[in-house]
């Protein structure tokens, strides 16, 4: 009886088993608030059908394509579009360019590994001036004569042999050249008829401003047997007044086959207009082993016609004082250069009429045009 108390006492008190009185009167609940607009209620039904807010793809889908909804992509095949095959022009420009990058890594990458194998640190420190020239000339003489050349000029220079000296390889115009044939344009646009490869060590000295500059130069002119030489060359700029500048430019040679060679060259500029030049130059060359004294007086006017384009209109005189002095070729020319391409494809055009002593100062016409190619 006394356990039956307990139990009884102990559901009285549990918490949260209240259960109605039927004595006290019934509440009613007041209605909830309606939400704001926009917002839907929380007591109401849910809808019976939501719009679709995708793109219908099945009714986009043809019959082949079935039920696949990966057939509805794009195809490749849809969007691709073949590239139009090259034609034979643009292969070939696309085949030089390639050709001559190629060429011009190896010519570098030859100059730097020979002067870093010579001069192993100290290879990095200065700047390789190494080079491949490539030109090709077609000259056109009146009468219908037609001269082909093809030349090349190789230089391998090796700056870091030595901290003041430079052992340089080139193979270039022979030291034998006339006075003529290095200042007259048709014939400097034309290569050399006679090249040689010369090997030696050089040095140049100078200031900072540039007006002045000495090289100083000693090897071998490559041969059978083998050519020593020493050879100096200097060049002077003053400033006459406010328009004009004198260059003075000499060189002194020696070489075992042919012995003393000197030449000197007196040069005045002046800026005649903004974009014209005019040079008046006296070159004077002498040559021991032929005992002979070459002169020319050359006055040239050069006009910048734009960053890639030049032109200089040149009138000059040529001669020697073998055994009296005499006038060999009077000549008139025009110089017209251009980069063709990024400073390593260039075009000469030199129209020329001469008066040669071979000819009894007869007119005669030309027209040179070269090509040249720079690998560097």
């Amino acid at each position: 009886m006394a356990c039956a108390g307990v139990a009884r006492a102990a559901e009285e008190s549990r918490p949260g088993l209240l259960l109605p009185d039927p004595t006290l009167p019934a509440i009613a609940l007041a209605p909830s608030p309606s939400p704001p607009p926009g917002l839907p209620r929380l007591d109401a039904e849910p809808p019976q059908h939501v719009p679709a807010r995708l793109p219908d793809l099945q009714s986009s889908r043809t019959p082949a394509e079935g039920a696949d909804p990966f057939l509805s992509y794009p195809r490749l095949e849809d969007i691709y579009v073949p590239r139009a095959r090259p034609g034979y022009v643009d292969q070939g420009v696309t085949y030089l360019l390639d050709s001559r990058r190629t060429i011009s890594s190896a010519v570098s990458l030859m100059g730097e590994r020979m002067d870093a194998y010579f001069a192993g640190d100290h290879s990095w420190d200065t700047e390789n001036d190494t080079y491949l020239r490539l030109r090709l000339s077609q000259k056109w003489i009146e009468g219908g004569h037609l001269e082909p050349e093809l030349d090349y000029k190789f230089r391998l220079d090796l700056p870091g042999t030595k901290q003041r000296y430079r052992l340089v390889l080139a193979y270039q115009e022979d030291n034998e050249q006339t006075l003529e044939e290095r200042e007259r344009s048709s014939e400097t646009a034309r290569p050399p008829e006679e090249r040689s490869l010369f090997a030696g060590l050089l040095r140049t000295l100078g200031d900072e401003s540039g007006n002045w500059e000495t090289k100083l130069s000693a090897g071998v002119k490559v041969k059978l047997p083998p050519d020593p030489f020493v050879r100096s060359s200097g060049k002077r700029l003053f400033s006459i007044g406010d328009f004009w500048e004198f260059r003075f430019q000499s060189i002194l040679e020696w070489f075992n086959s042919s012995g003393v060679h000197a030449g000197t060259d007196f040069i005045f500029e002046r800026i005649v207009a903004q974009q014209f030049l005019f040079r008046a130059g006296t070159y004077l060359d002498w040559r021991d082993e032929k005992d002979t004294l070459e002169f020319g007086q050359k006055f040239s006017l050069f006009q910048d016609l734009g960053p890639r384009d030049a032109i200089g209109y040149h009138l000059g005189i040529f001669g020697n004082s073998y055994s009296h002095s005499q006038i060999d070729t009077y000549y008139i020319s025009a110089d017209y250069r251009r980069d063709l391409y990024k400073d390593w494809l260039y075009m000469n055009v030199v129209p020329e009429l001469a008066f040669p002593r071979e000819e009894d100062f007869t007119g005669v016409a030309s027209l040179t045009v070269s090509f040249e190619i720079f690998f560097r």
